[in-house]
């Protein structure tokens, strides 16, 4: 199977028709198109219940209240992944999944604070002008590390310069 790879309108439409109208069960389906059956099974769901509009489900920005319904409303009846997703129009299980992992590990306050995206991984150093003494100092650690770099090409140089004069007195 591969992963990450998105399937437009129309081919999900295909798909769901080949299971529904011509009785193919999701695994066949999903082999002969190479994707899971689990995702076959998910469309179909979708297109039972919201009809095309369901197959045009896509992600959304949810709210942490949002979240915090989804997650309470799973627990409380004991609803399965697919019927979260189906109550409450969100396209995939893993994204319920995550949001009941985060709960149980911090709570409701952790399903509030999620931010969409990747996570900064290095915070920021406010910028401030630099006294005249660091911008020297930043001069003369570029010029260092250049003088560094020149130097070690220079060497690169050389050593090839050996190499080819070896190769050639080795043909004579």
């Amino acid at each position: 199977m591969r992963k990450n790879r998105k399937h437009n309108f129309e081919f999900r439409l295909r798909v769901v028709q080949e299971v529904i109208h011509f009785r193919h069960s999701s695994e066949s389906i999903g082999k002969k198109e190479n994707i899971s059956s689990s995702l076959v099974k998910r469309w179909v769901a979708f297109y039972r219940k919201f009809g095309e509009e369901g197959l045009k489900v896509t992600y959304n920005h949810y709210t942490g209240d949002f979240r915090l319904q989804v997650v309470r409303t799973v627990k409380a009846e004991s609803l399965s992944l697919l019927q979260a997703c189906l109550r409450f129009m969100v396209p995939n299980e893993s994204i319920v999944l995550n949001w009941i992992r985060i709960y149980d590990a911090q709570g409701p306050e952790g399903l509030k604070g999620l931010r969409k995206g990747r996570p900064i991984k290095m915070p920021r150093k406010p910028k401030r002008p630099l006294t005249r003494e660091e911008q020297l100092l930043e001069e003369l650690a570029s010029l260092k590390a250049e003088n560094a770099y020149l130097k070690k090409l220079h060497a690169l140089v050389q050593s090839e310069k050996q190499k080819e004069e070896k190769r050639k007195s080795s043909r004579n």
